[in-house]
């Protein structure tokens, strides 16, 4: 049944080790122990492969192949700045060699050295980087693929030799290999059943690839955290996408913590130009894809995957397919992400399932391409939306909590999606599986509740704007409480503001605890048409610290500093004098 929805591929090119299957991603909730082994130093313009160099910086080795050919667990390849080409016709550098676990040993670690960004550079082959080893992580790199030399035509002249010679099996490889080379690729080697596990890929910035960006095929505990992918599958004929976990295979029995973690990846302008070989139609792109973990593409070769995958604190944006989703894949959350204008080449939804059981779609924040799907839904058993935020389209599927409204981001054409001050999206998320920091590892949350999306306010403030409708959030109503009110006209930014009627000396206030030592700042607009005696102020451990008044007129920015220790209580107030007729207008508060 044709659902109008991405359907993956299950093609593989017996033989080759070849990168020709959607490229995955995913982050566990541990660390690489980085145990005491040998340090390996690597630079392209100053090394010699030769057994006498390589064991300090002033006397590297060439190539990183010849350091990973003799890795050993705890070991660590450190990669000097310049630029690494292939090495063969398939990647630039092969993982064969694992770490493991064990108090005596543990990861091999890829990393750039201290204060350099290596680039690897792979024309004309499958791959950079390909995984075929366990407790391996690799952080720091830059991969730079051969779009900008790279055109449409090329592709679709690719993509129609393989149609043309597939069924004759007359494909020449060597002529298809150039617009399908892929970013980091981890799989088990050819031939073999030996499942990776452990694989750590962080910090890296992987683009302009024709083929897809970072992916993980028949493989278990994996991490993508914090990387930078963009610009990733145009010109292949497999369907690929910016980040895939595709077909994960157990490795243990664990179903209770999760094992696959894609977590602070920022995902934008992936997209297939290229039909995909196998159903000549254009499929994928995705910023994130969790993809078929219940393995029903694989003729029976592994069970259903039992683990837990988490997808969490992600920028999508200006993908060709969806922002992030769970195809035929159970036992996934995604938890405060934002996906914002995916679909610019397909019609799926920003964050959705499809044939997927136990998957919890919480906190984010969706915003639709015009005239495309926000979500969809489509043959899911056990699946949850709740509490996210929809701006331009209307979801199949909701939640009881959910909300409609502009998250008013601070410049999304700019990819700058913290949220302004007066967004319905602060403090109303929930805190049932909300990770403790967000996209820019700022704690979370910093207000009364959670933020929705992928980055969280760092305003202290609760209810800052009066959006939840009312003057819950921390607010105290002091004196004159039967004046004090949330009201949904005349706000200075979204919908509600709170207001005074001063037939009485009126006071409110919040207090928070300062969570570090610093300057705080003190910030509040207000508007009112009693001519003096409105202040914003702020005591710091009960003694005031800083006040200013409020002249009459439109609405002022009114701010000013107070320093704290972690841990004082900051209380913030606004008062006015009793006046006949007086009002007071107050929005948008906020200690930062």
């Amino acid at each position: 049944m044709n659902t109008g929805v991405t359907r993956k591929k299950s093609t593989r090119l017996l033989g080759l080790s070849l990168s020709l299957v959607v490229l995955c991603s995913s982050f566990v909730w541990e660390e690489s122990v980085q145990a005491a082994g040998k340090t390996y130093y690597v630079d392209i313009d100053t090394g010699i492969d030769r057994s006498d160099y390589g064991l300090t910086a002033d006397k590297p080795f060439k190539n990183i192949q010849y350091a990973a050919n003799l890795t050993n667990p705890g070991d660590t390849v450190y990669v000097m700045d310049g630029t690494y080409y292939k090495t063969n016709d398939q990647d630039v550098f092969h993982v064969t060699r694992s770490g493991d676990s064990t108090s005596t040993g543990g990861y091999i670690n890829y990393l750039a050295y201290p204060g350099h960004r290596p680039k690897l550079k792979a024309i004309d082959a499958w791959n950079h980087i390909v995984v075929n080893a366990s407790y391996i992580k690799i952080e720091g790199f830059e991969i730079e693929g051969d779009n900008a030399n790279l055109t449409l035509a090329d592709g679709e002249a690719r993509y129609n030799h393989f149609v043309q010679n597939q069924p004759t099996n007359t494909v020449d490889w060597a002529y298809i290999r150039k617009t399908q080379t892929n970013g980091i690729n981890i799989k088990p080697a050819t031939g073999t059943t030996v499942n990776p596990h452990h694989v750590i890929i962080k910090n890296n910035i992987v683009h302009d690839t024709p083929g897809g960006g970072i992916g993980a095929d028949e493989s278990d505990y994996i991490t993508i955290e914090n990387n930078t992918v963009y610009n990733t599958s145009w010109y292949n004929l497999y369907a690929t996408s910016g980040i895939s976990v595709f077909h994960s295979v157990d490795k243990d029995t664990n179903t209770t913590t999760y094992k696959n973690l894609i977590r602070n990846n920022r995902v934008y302008n992936n997209m297939t130009l290229v039909k995909w070989g196998k159903t000549k139609d254009y499929s994928d792109g995705n910023g994130i894809i969790i993809d078929d973990n219940q393995n029903s593409q694989l003729n029976g070769k592994y069970p259903a995957y039992k683990g837990k995958t988490l997808v969490t604190n992600n920028l999508a944006y200006n993908n060709g397919g969806s922002g992030i989703h769970s195809y035929f894949s159970h036992n996934v959350d995604i938890i405060n992400n934002t996906a914002y204008q995916n679909n610019s080449r397909l019609d799926e939804g920003e964050i959705y399932a499809n044939s997927t059981n136990n998957v919890k779609i919480l906190n984010n924040i969706l915003v639709g391409r015009t005239g495309k799907k926000i979500n969809s839904n489509y043959n899911n058993t056990n699946l949850t939306y709740d509490y996210n935020v929809y701006s331009n389209g209307n979801p199949v599927v909701s939640g009881t909590n959910d909300i409609w409204a502009d998250p008013l981001f601070l410049n999304a054409a700019g990819g700058d999606f913290r949220l302004k001050i007066g967004s319905r999206a602060i403090d109303v998320g929930t805190t049932t599986l909300a990770p403790s920091n967000d996209f820019q590892y700022n704690p979370r949350p910093r207000g009364a509740n959670p933020d929705r999306g992928a980055l969280e306010s760092q305003n202290l403030i609760g209810n800052p704007s009066f959006e939840w409708t009312n003057l819950n959030g921390g607010w105290t109503k002091e004196l004159n409480s039967a004046g004090i009110t949330a009201q949904n006209s005349g706000a200075y930014s979204g919908t509600y503001k709170a207001s005074f009627s001063t037939t009485a000396a009126t006071k409110m206030s919040q207090t928070v605890t300062a969570p570090t030592t610093k300057t705080y700042t003190v910030t509040a607009y207000i508007n009112t048409n009693i001519a003096s005696n409105v202040k914003l102020g702020a005591d710091v451990a009960g003694v005031n610290k800083g006040q200013q008044s409020v002249a009459s007129g439109a609405y002022q920015k009114v701010t000013f500093t107070v320093s704290a220790t972690a841990g004082q209580a900051i209380k913030v107030w606004i008062s006015a004098p009793q006046s006949a007729g007086g009002w007071v207008a107050i929005d948008d508060v906020s200690v930062e």
